[in-house]
């Protein structure tokens, strides 16, 4: 995988506590510090955006009924 740089301004406490995660030994640099947190925050909100299973249920069930599109009725339960 070939790596590029990403550059970011952080407040001291972010730098500080990032030490402090190197220096327990949890990661060996900032920069596995950094990717770690980005890995999860897109777990995070991939997680909270997926359908449940029984979003997914009411969503075929509707599809059945009404004869309307996926994609329309999936938009639908997710604003209601």
């Amino acid at each position: 995988m070939r790596m590029v740089t990403l550059t970011a301004d952080v407040t001291e406490g972010v730098k500080r506590m990032t030490r402090k995660l190197i220096k327990t030994g949890l990661y060996k640099s900032q920069s596995e510090v950094v990717r770690d947190a980005i890995r999860q925050l897109a777990y995070k909100y991939s997680a909270e955006t997926a359908l449940s299973i029984e979003e997914i249920r009411r969503i075929v069930k509707k599809t059945r009924k009404t004869g309307k599109s996926m994609s329309d009725l999936v938009r639908k339960v997710r604003d209601e």
